[in-house]
């Protein structure tokens, strides 16, 4: 067999193992849900509480993501998802035997950090090693594979939960962080020309501006939008992002690459993407509210809305990747964002008396359109960025990616809570669904800046190879 033969090999199996591993740590980092009202009745807190453990979730989910991306270009990935594989089992644990609340938010943090590891992990494979329709179906395939775990994540928790303890529960995901641990041990290592120094002071300020952005919603959930405790944290955000940006502009070799941050290839997909995602978080939490707290029904027929959303993410991101080279960017993009919105406006039209068909149709819908367009904005992504900067690169989007569902999460209840102030809870979710319509029409705005060809996608293999996407030098002594 010959080298190239033998490169190629490597890295498909190295791409399964990746995604398999992941569908493990996705699937236990999905599981929490059910056991949140159990964990807080254990140490007599109030449901109140449950905004420290989703805000301790969300820091680890999204602050550490550019120090994991500049670890996955300075030593390989397969550390870094080795990383998420350790941290999923340490975290799991943590909860299970936590002897105090803090510690289970502890724990809760460093299952964050695993899903920080893992979420971009097969974007960046594909994008530095795959090319052309490979690249698009490699895509494709890892979207379904991370996604497709958050449809059995709930159903399966909960029946742990109801049969033996929450406890249980986080004892299973520490097993299957285990399970993860040991499909990554197979992925092929490739070596690192040249180790990069690690920017202290970008890492610094990007903690600080996403504990200060995370922390926003958190005191208005807590505290009331009147009360003015969110403020601090605002003003933290802004001061620590403007302080970002000046010294990131001064790096060599910046946590953050704003450089190519500016390429229309990256700013225009990501800037869409957060809007999509904004109503896509949104919409699931103003669901919750809307089945049980509105129309009275019980907490397993939210779980079976949701496995609709996730499926059709899934199912729709692995068709879309298979066809993506045959169709412009352009035309998958949009074609997304036009289905996500029926789903939102079947939603604009809501009763007390809406059927569970009905839901179950505008929630699949909303997950056909997120996965249709999900393979072109990853591609397009990673389509100019430098091979030595790969990780940064996907890592940088991914945090962005999840600021905008945390944000759209928090946004929902705030809306919900607002318009319903007045007494008409069906109003509340039909005003909060057109209000989500409008961060469609938002996106949509962004659509005529998107190119029609994805290089990588689109060009010729033989075009790419020897570029910055696969160097011809990289030989198979290279990839263990």
């Amino acid at each position: 067999m010959s080298e190239a033969a033998l490169k190629d090999q490597s890295i498909n199996r190295g791409f399964l193992f990746i995604s398999f591993g992941a569908f493990f740590i996705m699937l236990s980092l999905a599981t929490h849900l059910p056991a949140y009202p159990h964990m807080i009745a254990e140490f007599n807190l109030t449901p109140g509480y449950a905004v420290w453990m989703q805000l301790g979730l969300a820091i680890g989910l999204t602050g550490f993501q550019p120090l994991l991306g500049w670890i996955g270009d300075s030593f390989g990935l397969k550390i870094v998802i080795l990383i998420g594989g350790i941290f999923m089992v340490i975290g799991s644990l943590l909860v299970a035997f936590s002897f105090s609340f803090w510690v289970l938010v502890l724990g809760l943090f460093f299952k964050g950090i695993s899903g920080a590891a893992i979420a971009p992990s097969g974007i960046a494979y594909a994008g530095k090693f795959m090319v052309g329709t490979q690249r698009a179906k490699a895509i494709g395939t890892f979207a379904a594979f991370i996604t497709i775990g958050s449809v059995f994540g709930p159903i399966i928790s909960g029946m742990i939960v109801d049969t033996a303890n929450w406890q249980a529960s986080f004892m299973f995901t520490a097993i299957l962080g285990g399970v993860g641990i040991a499909l990554f041990a197979f992925v092929p290592h490739v070596k690192v020309p040249a180790r990069k120094k690690l920017d202290v002071l970008g890492l610094a300020f990007v903690i600080i501006l996403l504990l200060g952005l995370l922390t926003i919603p958190t005191f208005i959930n807590s505290f009331g939008i009147e009360s003015g405790m969110w403020i601090p944290s605002l003003l933290v955000f802004v001061a620590a992002l403007i302080i970002l940006i000046f010294v990131e502009k001064k790096q060599k070799a910046p946590l953050l690459d704003l450089k190519y941050a500016v390429n229309r290839n990256f700013w225009v997909p990501t800037t869409i993407a957060v809007f999509i995602f904004l109503g896509y978080t949104g919409i699931m939490y103003l669901l919750t509210f809307f089945v049980q707290n509105v129309q009275g029904k019980a907490a397993t027929t939210v779980g079976f809305l949701q496995m609709a959303v996730f499926l059709g993410t899934s199912l729709a991101a692995y068709f879309s990747g298979r066809i993506l080279k045959k169709l412009s960017a352009r035309t998958i993009i949009g074609s997304g964002i036009l289905v996500f919105a029926s789903g939102i406006i079947m939603l604009n039209f809501v009763t007390l008396t809406t059927s569970f068909i009905y839901l179950f149709i505008s929630m699949s819908l909303i997950g056909l359109g997120v996965g249709f367009q999900t393979p072109a904005v990853k591609g397009l992504i990673v389509s100019e960025a430098s091979i030595e900067r790969m990780n940064v690169v996907t890592f940088t989007n991914t945090v962005i990616e999840s600021l905008a569902q945390r944000m759209g999460a928090s946004f929902a209840l705030v809306a919900f809570s607002i318009f319903s102030a007045s007494g008409n809870n069906v109003g509340a979710v039909v005003s909060t669904s057109w209000i989500i319509m409008g961060f469609v029409v938002i996106a949509l705005l962004f659509l005529p800046l998107i190119p029609r060809t994805i290089p990588g996608i689109h060009t010729n293999d033989d075009d790419l190879l020897g570029t910055k996407i696969i160097p011809k030098t990289l030989k198979i002594e290279e990839i263990k």
